[in-house]
């Protein structure tokens, strides 16, 4: 079923579901075990007892040139999960970049604020943890869509403060593709509030605690820099989004960039459309963030 026709059945709550198929594959089990992959080939590691507790690690057949963490979105809804970015994934990796593609609790199976961004924390934490291939943790780059793209976003705003605690693996960017990254706002915004306030727990005015911990523009500055990218075509997120948080950013002292790239909002994550080269470009110039 596509994108559109999923909105006419359910509505607003789907107004940031990703294309593709659902997320039958989050529901089953994996393992940690401390085998490599073959190159390309997806192998299943856990980070919690939760079934949705895991992620997609993919290797590259050369010397990686960094780890993308994915993200994936769906109004953090449980219809959706990792294979959303699994073109994106595969693709990454062609390129010589190891892909963490990871899943985590979703609004439907005990998701929302903020056993999702517990997950999310626990799931790119678990890149530096024992099982996996040596040096996988060392040179990462956040990059998350739609829901995900808020997700990206938090995750580089982690603190002692946020749930799951300060990052034990500290990326060198996060890149947002068409991410709610002013939560706060979006949930007093018509075109998004019912799909914000099933994810945070309410409105910002009844739950302003919920947003203090889940909203990415009261958490500014993030500890690295972060791309705020938006399709010039984008349906179902509105331009403010991004400009919004870029100016709470800066005037915080971040690092943070909006960018424009042509398509919509399916079409940004779309490693064959043509805002791809643009996204490439992106992961390449966090990764050489710090000197790496």
């Amino acid at each position: 079923m596509t994108r559109r026709g999923l909105l006419a059945i359910s509505g607003a709550a789907t107004l940031l579901s990703g294309c593709g198929g659902g997320s039958d594959d989050a529901e089953g089990s994996g393992s940690g075990g401390s085998e490599k992959p073959a190159p390309g080939k997806p192998r299943r590691v856990t980070y919690g007892e939760d079934p949705s507790q895991f992620a997609e690690l993919r290797m590259p057949a050369e010397d990686p040139k960094g780890t993308v963490v994915l993200l994936h979105g769906g109004a953090w809804l449980r219809e959706y999960g990792v294979s959303e970015l699994a073109l994106l994934a595969a693709r990454l990796t062609e390129l010589g970049f190891v892909t963490w593609n990871v899943e985590y609790r979703r609004i439907g199976i005990g998701g929302g604020v903020p056993n999702t961004l517990l997950d999310v924390a626990a799931g790119v934490d678990r890149l530096g943890g024992e099982g996996l291939p040596a040096g996988i943790a060392d040179r990462v780059v956040l990059v998350g869509h739609s829901a995900g793209g808020h997700l990206s976003a938090w995750a580089a705003s982690r603190s002692p403060a946020t749930p799951g605690g300060a990052p034990l693996v500290r990326p060198r960017g996060a890149i947002s593709l068409a991410g709610i990254l002013a939560l706060t706002h979006g949930g007093d915004d018509p075109a998004l509030a019912g799909t914000v306030e099933n994810f945070v727990g309410g409105r910002p005015a009844d739950v302003p605690e919920q947003y203090a911990i889940a909203d990415p523009v009261q958490l500014v500055p993030a500890s690295s820099p972060v791309w705020a990218v938006r399709a010039d075509n984008d349906e179902l997120v509105p331009a403010d989004q991004s400009a919004r948080y870029v100016r709470a950013a800066k005037a915080a002292g971040g690092n943070a960039e909006e960018v424009v790239v042509p398509g919509d909002h399916d079409s940004i994550a779309d490693p064959d459309a043509p805002s791809f080269p643009a996204i490439q470009k992106l992961i390449a110039q966090a990764l050489d963030e710090d000197g790496g």
